[in-house]
């Protein structure tokens, strides 16, 4: 069987969500290699470094391109939070597909900017089962994998923000139910860390430390709460958590 028809056939199994999570291992596997426009990249230095790194392996065809593009928008929204910091590589699935094409298919679903790759040393194999899209996110100092799924992106962003922290054990587990504000310092906008029901919509408030209110609303668990309107300084985060409130004290620093 040619690589053509082996590609698509794969694509097909994608389409009827054949492809499930699986991790194969709890970390990165490190690699050098040259991007499209020949820049070298050592995966490990830059988890070192303290970046985050998205990987999406694509053949590329058309229904690759909108679990791709979703990745592509939430690393995009973390660039006032954490500028430079979220890195996106897109990659070829087996390295059979010259650079050009991929920056020609990139560009027509408008993620020309991105990273590309057509290297074999970036496996996706080494993350389990091979699907397109594969989407991966590695990061911390640890080398951790934080997210790994075949034509999904659900729940990405809190893995970006768990990979951002850099352990898992800094997060909220399901028996302490608490919520953490991340990232603090806020260069303009946080999110709040919380197991709780992702439907459940969050009620909060923010003071000055004088206790003036500056913000009240409600957010869903994933939503950022933007602090655009709030001059530089210290503020107190209040809301409500299991018929309580609790109140964080988070500093705004642009």
């Amino acid at each position: 069987m040619n690589t053509f028809i082996f590609k698509y056939i794969i694509s097909f199994f994608c389409l009827l969500g054949i492809n499930e999570l699986v991790f194969s291992q709890n970390t990165a596997t490190d690699f050098n290699a040259n991007d499209c426009d020949g820049n070298a990249h050592h995966l490990f230095s830059e988890l070192d470094s303290g970046k985050v790194v998205v990987m999406v392996w694509v053949m590329p065809c058309g229904p690759c391109a909108s679990y791709a593009l979703d990745a592509y928008s939430a690393v995009e929204s973390y660039a006032t939070s954490n500028p430079n910091q979220v890195l996106f590589y897109l990659v070829d699935d087996y390295a059979n597909t010259t650079c050009q094409s991929l920056h020609n298919w990139a560009n027509n679903f408008g993620m020309g900017s991105c990273i590309k790759f057509s290297d074999p040393s970036i496996k996706m194999s080494d993350y389990g089962q091979n699907g397109m899209p594969k989407i991966v996110v590695v990061g911390g100092a640890n080398h951790g994998v934080y997210f790994n799924q075949n034509s999904s992106t659900t729940g990405i962003e809190n893995a970006i923000d768990q990979a951002l922290l850099g352990t898992n054990t800094l997060l909220p587990s399901k028996e302490s139910n608490s919520t953490y504000i991340f990232p603090n310092p806020s260069h303009g906008e946080i999110r709040l860390l919380t197991n709780r029901n992702e439907f459940q919509p969050i009620e909060f408030q923010i003071y000055s430390i004088n206790g003036k209110l500056m913000i009240e609303n409600t957010i869903n668990q994933h939503e950022k709460i933007q602090l655009k309107a709030l001059p530089n300084g210290n503020y107190i985060l209040r809301l409500k958590e299991n018929f309580d409130y609790k109140k964080m004290m988070f500093n705004l620093n642009r």
